[in-house]
């Protein structure tokens, strides 16, 4: 018997972010996969510096202003993961304290052969602050 989950069958799109430039983040290079999962049809890549008024298509050395959106789904919900560098951050408490609860299951918690908990985080809310003092890299 097959298990179907959310990650069964998906879209994915991988974009790296060198946040160590002018301007940026200073938390190293991360990458964020977006996933759309089961029920969406596309993920449009793009940008724009407020809203989705002027959305401008994705490409290399463009520069993504700190919470500016980044790419539409069609239709539906989705999910996005954030690959970071090692010890470049410092996830927020409220995320650590959800990762290591013991007394959740899910059914989608199975692929993962780990307990799974989500954490409610909302748009433009803190997931984790910089450790040490990244260079801006010119």
């Amino acid at each position: 018997m097959e298990v179907v989950t959310p990650y069964s069958k998906n879209r994915r799109h991988v974009t790296l972010i060198d946040t160590d430039v002018p301007g940026g983040s200073q938390v190293g290079m991360v990458a964020m996969v977006e996933m759309a999962a089961l029920m969406i049809g596309d993920i449009v890549q793009c940008c724009s510096d407020e809203k989705y008024t002027s959305p401008k298509a994705m490409k290399p050395g463009l520069f993504l202003r700190r919470g500016a959106p980044k790419s539409r789904y069609r239709p539906g919900g989705s999910t996005d993961v954030l690959l970071f560098e090692r010890g470049r951050i410092r996830m927020s408490p409220d995320i650590v304290r959800t990762q290591q609860r013991v007394d959740v299951a899910s059914r989608f918690s199975l692929a993962f052969r780990a307990p799974l908990a989500e954490t409610e985080v909302r748009v433009r809310s803190t997931i984790a602050e910089r450790v040490g003092t990244g260079e801006p890299r010119a």
